[in-house]
């Protein structure tokens, strides 16, 4: 049983924290002498980790409670014990602030006493000490203090930024130069051949080659490529490939544990969002060859189809196959089936010509030729919201869509995302959805729950068509004003309308960000900003051309080469080696997996080498 205003009975004072304490002489002594004799007695780091030493000097034993703010809604949890007249280290976290109560057992009761409580965002290999002394007690008892100064643990990231830049100046020199002097070369070739006597032995007869030059070439032109479209899809594979990696160790290029977005959640619904994009072309030029719509069909299913075993197969890359437990979703599993939903519309509905120009609605007819494409999308949201909050979930309160584990007061341990993971594992089967959830570390969830799961599909493939709304106003006006106007008119729009569901907070609105569940929020909200990035790579790559999207188009001509051998052969030098768990070392070493993969990709592009379902 906890009463934590049983103090007041014992102490007249409860500390709650205020900052960090200088050390006395006396404390700075003590912190050097047992870091120089009794260093062994501090536990190994890695990285997002520190230290943290309680001093015992009282009398009784002290009982440390921890609580984790990212876990949200969660209850304090047990950390260790104290002896009296010890010192003991323990490890503490550097990623999210931390929330620490001290507690002592009173004597006689079965009750526990609160000493002191304080909240710290501990510093990375920070080396902190809590003193806790008989003789000033009451005074002193929780004061935290830092016997170190520690880097920070960022920096890293603005060397390699700055390396990267440099070296991309540098490159950029080089190439400048030796286009320079391959023209210069190029000059005097011209120049002495044309100053050289003609050879008036040689006859000239027409060949096949010089009749076919003086037949006047084709004047239609084909439609211009849209490269930023290529730079936006290969800036979001390079992305997903270094965050793959490890991305360096860094919480932000990893997925929050439940609640919440990082850049490491903005990749997967990128492609998604692409995808929806590119769609708009390829069917174009489907009607336009004058391809059946049941030909056009049979493609869709064939591609999803083999989207879908890919995914299968790569879900197999971990060690020998038993197919009790085998995964069944997936990254290219989801791909495929927001694919053949939306495809599948597509194929229905696309028309092979603008036929509204005229039109008093022409202003708006990107939106028009899409209604009924519009209604069928929201329907499936509509599906997805009605199965989120009122479908019954045995054991679970209608409409739960927390992670369960901790989260409040540990009333819904097996109840992690709610009716999307029951839905999982009703239809799929425990064994074949994924057991190391994001939420299990900091939740300590028991239930199995699969991030790519039935229910989320419906969602992503409500981003997908939203990726084809962006495409359509590509296909369907000419001008780059009327273009842009429309993304940033629809970035607005859907940006709007996800932080109104969000309220803007990581807990607090009506539908949270969470990519766990896929949530109408978090679909909006990245689709916000896959218009705003479109669009503004659409002004620097096609309007104004001040940057041919190198390196990134080069990966975004092949993604499903490159996405296929970055898992494939994640397990092989010198791709995979080993380095020590500390930032720098880690980003390095991931900035060096995707150099590698990028490579390939450069070679593929130079050859006209492009790979696609």
């Amino acid at each position: 049983m906890f009463r934590p205003n049983i103090l007041a009975l014992l102490l007249t004072f409860v500390h709650n924290g205020h900052g960090l304490k200088e050390l006395t002489p006396d404390e700075k002594q003590f912190v050097t002498n047992h870091n120089n004799y009794r260093t062994n007695d501090k536990p190994d780091l890695s990285y997002d980790e520190g230290w943290l030493t309680f001093n015992n000097s009282v009398t009784f034993d002290l009982q440390v409670y921890y609580h984790n703010q990212e876990c949200w809604k969660c209850d304090s949890v047990y950390l260790v014990k104290v002896p009296h007249g010890t010192s003991l280290t323990v490890k503490v976290n550097t990623t999210f602030w931390t929330d620490m109560e001290i507690r002592m057992d009173v004597i006689m009761q079965d009750v526990q006493a609160t000493i002191c409580r304080l909240s710290e965002k501990f510093r990375e290999n920070g080396d902190y000490w809590l003193f806790f002394n008989q003789s000033d007690f009451e005074t002193s008892s929780c004061d935290l203090s830092l016997a170190n100064d520690p880097a920070s643990a960022e920096l890293p990231i603005l060397y390699v930024a700055a390396g990267i830049v440099g070296l991309w100046i540098i490159v950029k020199i080089f190439a400048c130069v030796y286009r320079k002097r391959l023209s210069h070369k190029k000059e005097y070739s011209v120049e002495s051949y044309l100053t050289q006597p003609p050879d008036k032995t040689m006859e000239m007869k027409p060949t096949e080659s010089t009749i076919r030059e003086e037949i006047p070439p084709d004047t239609h032109s084909k439609r211009q490529r849209l490269h930023s479209l290529d730079t936006f899809r290969g800036l979001s594979l390079l992305m997903m490939i270094f965050i793959n990696y490890g991305g360096g160790g860094y919480w932000f290029f990893d997925h929050p544990p439940w609640n919440g977005i990082t850049i490491a959640d903005l990749v997967f619904p990128w492609f998604v969002f692409i995808m929806g994009v590119s769609m708009n072309f390829s069917f174009r030029s489907m009607l336009k060859r004058r391809k059946s719509r049941a030909a056009i069909l049979w493609k869709v299913v064939r591609r999803s189809a083999l989207l879908f075993a890919f995914g299968i197969v790569m879900n197999t890359n971990w060690g020998p196959v038993d197919l009790r437990k085998l995964r069944i979703p997936g990254v290219l599993q989801r791909l495929s089936l927001c694919y053949l939903l939306v495809a599948a519309m597509e194929t229905v509905f696309a028309t092979a010509d603008d036929r509204g120009k005229e039109k008093p609605w022409a202003w708006c007819r990107d939106v028009i030729y899409l209604l009924p494409e519009w209604l069928l999308s929201l329907s499936m949201l509509a599906v997805y919201l009605a199965l989120t909050f009122a479908l019954p979930v045995p054991g679970c309160p209608t409409g739960y869509i927390g992670p369960g584990g901790l989260h409040e007061g540990k009333t819904h341990v097996r109840c992690t995302g709610g009716a999307a993971g029951y839905i999982d594992r009703l239809v799929l089967g425990d064994s074949h959805i994924y057991g190391n959830p994001t939420p299990k570390a900091i939740y300590q969830t028991e239930a199995p729950y699969d991030p790519e799961g039935i229910l989320g599909t419906l969602s992503a493939a409500f981003l997908c068509f939203l990726g084809l709304q962006a495409g359509r106003v590509f296909m369907t006006y000419q001008d780059h004003r009327g273009r842009l106007v429309r993304l940033v008119f629809w970035a607005l729009v859907t940006g709007a309308i996800g932080a109104a569901l969000c309220n803007c907070s990581k807990n607090d609105g009506i539908i949270p960000l969470n990519k766990n569940l896929w949530s109408v929020s978090f679909s909006l909200v990245t689709a916000c900003f896959g218009y705003f990035l479109l669009a503004f790579l659409y002004v620097i790559v096609d309007i104004l051309q001040l940057w041919g999207g190198e390196p990134f188009i080069f990966a975004g001509m092949n993604p499903l080469i490159l996405y296929l051998c970055h898992d494939i052969f994640y397990r092989f030098f010198p791709v995979n080696f080993h380095v020590d768990p500390v930032h720098w070392k880690l980003l390095l070493k991931a900035l060096w997996d995707v150099i590698i993969w990028l490579s390939l990709a450069f070679v593929l592009y130079c050859k006209k080498i492009f790979i696609a379902l």
